[in-house]
C-alpha cells in the first residue's frame, strides 16, 4: 500500500490550500477526509469482513474486489452526491434547513467530492504509471 504516502501528502497539500483560501477548518477537513474515504471504505470493510486488523495483508477475495471496483468508479460517487444533494434540497424545500446552512453544506460537500476526485485521479496515475509496483 505505497499509495498511502502519496494520498497523505496530497491530502495535507489540499488541506493547506483550502484553508489558506477560505480560512475555515470545516472546508479543509472536508477535502482532507475526501482524500481518504475510498480507501477507508475499501480496506476498512474488507478488514472487518475478514476479521483482521492487518490491512496490509488483506486477501483480495470477491468482497475486496467488489469494494475496490465500486469505490474506484467516479460515477458511483457522483450518483451518491446527487442523491445526498437531492435529500438536502428536499429538506431545504420543507424548511428543515435554512438557506445559510444549505449553502455551507453545499460547499462542504463540494470540497468532499473534490477530495474524492483527487484521490481517484492519484489512484489512476499510480496504477497507470506503475511507479510503486
Amino acid at each position: 500500500m505505497p499509495g498511502v504516502l502519496i494520498h497523505t501528502i496530497a491530502a495535507i497539500i489540499c488541506l493547506t490550500v483550502v484553508h489558506l483560501l477560505h480560512y475555515k477548518w470545516e472546508y479543509s477537513l472536508s477535502i482532507f477526509a475526501g482524500n481518504f474515504v475510498p480507501d477507508v471504505i475499501k480496506f476498512g470493510f474488507s478488514a472487518i469482513k475478514q476479521g483482521t486488523l492487518a490491512i496490509f495483508k488483506l486477501k483480495q477475495d470477491f468482497f475486496y474486489n467488489k469494494l475496490a471496483s465500486t469505490t474506484s468508479n467516479p460515477a458511483n460517487w457522483f450518483t451518491l452526491g446527487f442523491f445526498v444533494l437531492g435529500i438536502c434540497l428536499l429538506l431545504y424545500h420543507f424548511h428543515y434547513i435554512e438557506k445559510k446552512k444549505m449553502e455551507e453544506y453545499d460547499e462542504l460537500y463540494v470540497f468532499f467530492l473534490i477530495g474524492i476526485i483527487i484521490h481517484l485521479i492519484l489512484d489512476a496515475l499510480i496504477m497507470e504509471a506503475g511507479y510503486w509496483f
